[in-house]
């Protein structure tokens, strides 16, 4: 190989180091900022004006609230995810309300079996109702199942209601991603 090829593959090396130094970057600071309820520009509005401190202590209490209210909805949907493939399924049916998924959307994932390990992405929380303090989420999911073979993937979202004794899950549209193709 001449010299002129090392340094194209070198860069090339060079380059694709960066692309998922960036893209790592990018996937903690979304992460941080769900996880400390920092706004993103899909979802800032502008900002009133307070007219009294009351008013202002009132609106960053909300604003708290709002924030552990959508951090608890995920975290009961990450213990869902983690009880889901265990063998006895009580534990995570009982996440559902009623104590029973429903019979379709998330099908596939049920069925698989011998799984090794799960990874959940997740996107930020969207409020399905108009209350401050959010009391119905969708929260959007990505999915990395480690099985016997190739790994599985899926994608789609859990809808969440609060109830008195934690957040339960009404639906769900979970489904299978193809398979990456080599080239």
């Amino acid at each position: 190989m001449s010299h002129r090829a090392w340094w194209l593959v070198i860069s090339a090396i060079v380059l694709l180091c960066i692309a998922v130094a960036v893209q790592d970057g990018m996937r903690r600071a979304e992460q941080k900022a769900l996880r400390d309820g920092v706004t993103t520009a899909d979802d800032a509005r502008p900002a009133m004006p307070a007219t009294d401190t009351a008013a202002s202590a009132l609106d960053a209490e909300t604003v708290r609230a709002r924030n552990e209210a959508m951090t608890e909805a995920v975290a009961a949907l990450h213990a869902y995810v983690a009880a889901l493939f265990k063998t006895d399924r009580s534990e995570a049916d009982a996440v559902w309300t009623g104590g029973r998924p429903a019979t379709h959307g998330e099908a596939d994932l049920r069925a698989l079996e011998g799984v090794t390990g799960v990874r959940v992405d997740n996107g930020r929380p969207a409020p399905l109702d108009t209350a401050p303090v959010p009391t119905q989420l969708r929260i959007p999911v990505r999915l990395r199942v480690g099985v016997q073979g190739p790994l599985k993937r899926y994608e789609g979202h859990y809808d969440l209601r609060r109830e008195a004794d934690g957040w339960r899950i009404t639906g769900a549209s979970v489904d299978p991603l193809a398979p990456a193709r080599n080239p």
